[in-house]
């Protein structure tokens, strides 16, 4: 069996890779990972054993060889560097990391997909272009996939925008475990930080027994994985910096949060500076993401070209789906017939399609930090005007950890994201900071924001939030025992959207929810008005019936 170490380190696998990551065995742990990210004919993965010793010994490592993806020679040297790593690695939890080292060490030694046979085989091929003008693309009806969804918010920003400051004080609540396993201190930093929504019990006289409470305003703390990717320098997608190996990093996260230092203080580089405009990082950021996946395809045009579909096919490797990446063709003005007519397309709409598929699959929010600076304010009131109040949120990341130092230390009352700070026995030294924190920070902005900006961040790309129940009428918890059922609305399961009511009780019988068993027989829920009714396993899970009770075919003891 694991040890708890382990334990720790499986439940971060399962969060971070979720369904490229396959449980094999308990006794000994022995699980697979399919490497994100690579560009090959097929997919590649790793299979870990993990003995009593692991991680001062290193784990088993096969690489299941399916279709004939890696060569004999290719196998043998990548099976060798994994050797390496793990000497470099012993003493602390590796798989991530040697994850991480066999996908970098491919997309840098291996050919890519543009040079596997299926696609020399395309360039074989003698396309009729009046057949292909004749004969219109059919882009068959997106299937919208629901189920969990294990929410990433990926933070960018050039060096010295405060990004590491924002992941600290995002990260350190004592609700969030950051430090218990060493994804946390690699690159990219990975940690659990907490955003809140409206709860069901707003209309009600007590509160709920939520998981994870409640803020300040009574609304409900729900985690988050937060991804602090580093590396980013202008050019990144030519090779400058950590080069693309950054943007790969980018390709599990749901939406973006840019870290801009607004004020004005460093360069383009993180460069200590006078009056420059914040604007260009906004700008070059933009650009790096466009021209990272503009790119890519623009290289394998000529595929494209004698196989209209490659070009759905190839924004799927963005992690989108279908329903994704036709809604981005529809904003582009394409449909089937323009598909069709692709050959007399000109750069221009291919710009056109990798804007909008940027606008939808990677949303940002500009979070306009270091407020509390002297030449922040006009910049802030300027970007906030040019890019829009959705899209903006003043921050001050500095001032929120001193805020939660001062709280942990016992010298004031605060709770993030408030408006009020209550002073304590704070020392003297202390109180004309915290004064100078309220009337720079609190009273100009409402709050130092980190809090309010996870939220805003979620909102441009919001899941479906579903709470599980074991009784409509009293709102009951699921549970095995009589203390857990006796709690209210304690679960809350964020959902992709599209997610039905059969697909709700996968997720409920499944790691990580685990809170039913057996096969499913009927479900309910209830409004607002206090009714309730039964619904169809196809039906969508919305804000309107999202208190559900499950019934199956095994009963919980």
């Amino acid at each position: 069996m694991a040890t708890e170490d382990q334990r720790e380190e499986l439940e971060a696998l399962r969060s971070i890779f979720e369904n490229e990551f396959t449980d094999i065995s308990k006794d000994p742990p022995c699980f697979m990972i399919k490497l994100p990210d690579i560009q090959l004919k097929g997919p590649v993965s790793l299979k870990f054993t993990l003995p009593v010793e692991y991680p001062d010994v290193s784990p088993g490592i096969e690489i299941p060889v399916r279709n004939q993806v890696l060569s004999t020679e290719t196998h043998k040297q990548l099976v060798d560097i994994l050797d390496e790593k793990c000497e470099e690695f012993l003493g602390m939890g590796m798989i991530f990391s040697l994850v991480d080292a066999a996908q970098q060490w491919i997309n840098e030694n291996v050919s890519p997909l543009s040079d596997s046979p299926s696609d020399k085989e395309l360039d074989k091929e003698e396309t009729n272009t009046n057949d292909l003008e004749s004969k219109p693309v059919k882009l068959e009806e997106p299937k919208l996939t629901g189920g969990r969804w294990q929410y990433v918010i990926g933070l960018v920003g050039k060096p010295s925008a405060g990004k590491s400051t924002f992941f600290n004080a995002a990260t350190t609540l004592d609700l969030a475990k950051t430090g218990a396993h060493p994804f946390t201190t690699i690159e990219p930093n990975i940690g659990k930080a907490f955003f809140s929504i409206s709860c069901p019990c707003d209309s009600q006289t007590d509160r709920c027994n939520a998981a994870n409470g409640h803020d300040f305003r009574g609304q409900r703390f729900l985690p988050v994985l937060l991804k602090d990717v580093a590396g980013l320098v202008p050019g990144a997608w030519e090779g400058k910096g950590r080069g693309k190996r950054f943007l790969n990093d980018l390709l599990d996260a749901d939406v973006l949060i840019h870290i801009i230092d607004a004020s004005g203080t460093t360069n383009e580089k993180g460069e200590e500076t006078i009056d420059y405009d914040p604007a260009n990082d906004i700008h070059w950021l933009k650009e790096e993401l466009h021209q990272w996946i503009y790119q890519n395809i623009w290289s394998k045009w000529d595929n494209v070209v004698k196989r209209p579909q490659k070009l759905v096919d190839m924004f799927t490797g963005y992690h989108a789906n279908k329903a994704t990446i036709y809604a981005a063709l529809h904003n582009a003005g394409v449909g089937e017939s323009e598909l069709s007519m692709i050959k007399t397309w000109d750069d221009v709409v291919l710009h056109q399609i990798v804007d909008c598929f940027l606008s939808i699959r990677f949303p940002i929010l500009l979070v306009l930090n270091k407020v509390d600076k002297d030449t922040a304010a006009d910049i802030v009131t300027r970007l906030s005007a040019e890019f829009g109040d959705i899209y903006t949120i003043p921050v001050s990341a500095e001032k929120e950890c001193f805020l939660q130092r001062m709280q942990k230390e016992g010298y004031i009352q605060y709770e993030r994201g408030s408006d009020h700070i209550g002073i304590l026995d704070c020392p003297s030294l202390h109180l004309t900071n915290l004064e100078k924190v309220k009337a720079d920070v609190i009273k100009r902005y409402g709050s130092t924001n980190v809090h309010n900006a996870l939220c805003q961040a979620i909102s441009l790309r919001e899941p479906v939030y579903a709470f599980p129940v074991h009784c409509l009428d009293t709102l009951q918890s699921i549970g095995k025992s009589h203390v857990e059922k006796s709690q209210i609305l304690r679960d809350c399961v964020m959902l992709k959207p599209g997610t039905n009511v059969e697909e709700f009780h996968k997720v409920l019988c499944h790691y990580p929810v685990n809170l039913l068993t057996g096969d499913f027989v009927r479900a309910e829920t209830i409004h607002a008005d206090g009714s309730k009714r039964p619904m169809k396993k196809d039906e969508l899970i919305s804000k309107s019936n999202n208190i559900i009770k499950i019934m199956t075919t095994k009963k919980s003891s």
